[in-house]
């Protein structure tokens, strides 16, 4: 089975929320720079992005996350979003806060993806669109010490006779009431030993990959993928109605 891109996104540009600034977030913002760039040269209209993070960039985030030294202390969110403005001359918009899901009407945004650990997060924002018709898409990356998963599905409902990508709470419905841990690691050797140092890049390429081929290829023939650093595994999820 193979899902097409929108036709809409070709003719106008693709309004994207990028939640989360840190570990995949921080690598998103830089593929989807590279996207949007290289898709305008096609005559494409381009990324709009909006990042939402409220947290400011510690000791323990350089080298494992997108951040050098010299940002500790600045908020993520306005840093990066600043920083690909200015390297690719886009106009995007940083907010740093946290995205709250009951304050946003998702038909704003075209792709929401999600770059938060927390699964009660994770699982609130897939709760909070599932009621809406024409909510867009949700793009969640999710990934533990060495292994990841990303899912790209409908974060709403679909008209009749559409199909319907399952979303990442349709497929783990676990998410909502799992505990996280939420210390913060106090330290670059402690935040390695939650997590392996490329983690989040083997997440963060095979996602950026499926929004490229929704906008250079056209559409889907997997909707998601699943990833082990240490054993070099990967699999792909295969498209499913829901």
């Amino acid at each position: 089975m193979k899902f097409n891109t929108p036709f809409e996104w070709f003719e106008s540009s693709v309004n994207i929320a990028l939640i989360g600034a840190g570990g995949s977030g921080s690598q998103a913002l830089s593929a989807l720079s590279k996207i949007d760039y290289s898709i305008k040269q096609l005559e494409h209209e381009g990324l709009n992005v909006t990042v939402f993070d409220p947290d400011t960039v510690s000791a323990a985030n350089v080298g494992r996350q997108n951040f050098y030294p010299a940002d500790i202390g600045q908020n993520k969110a306005v840093l990066l979003t600043h920083r690909a403005n200015i390297f690719y001359g886009s106009n995007w918009k940083a907010h740093p806060v946290a995205f709250n899901p009951s304050e946003y009407d998702f038909r704003g945004f075209d792709i929401i993806i999600c770059c938060v650990d927390k699964a009660q997060f994770r699982a609130d924002l897939a709760k909070a669109g599932r009621d809406y018709y024409n909510a867009g898409f949700l793009l969640d990356m999710g990934n533990g010490s060495s292994t990841g998963q990303v899912i790209f599905g409908h974060l709403g409902k679909v008209c009749e006779g559409e199909i319907r990508l399952p979303n990442v709470f349709d497929y783990y419905p676990n998410l909502d009431g799992m505990k996280d841990d939420d210390t913060p690691s106090c330290s670059m050797q402690e935040a390695l030993s939650k997590q392996d140092l490329f983690v989040n890049t083997g997440v963060v390429q095979p996602a950026m990959n499926l929004l490229w081929s929704l906008l250079r290829h056209g559409g889907l023939d997997h909707q998601g993928v699943y990833i082990d650093v240490r054993t070099g595994e990967s699999s792909p999820i295969n498209i499913m109605a829901a």
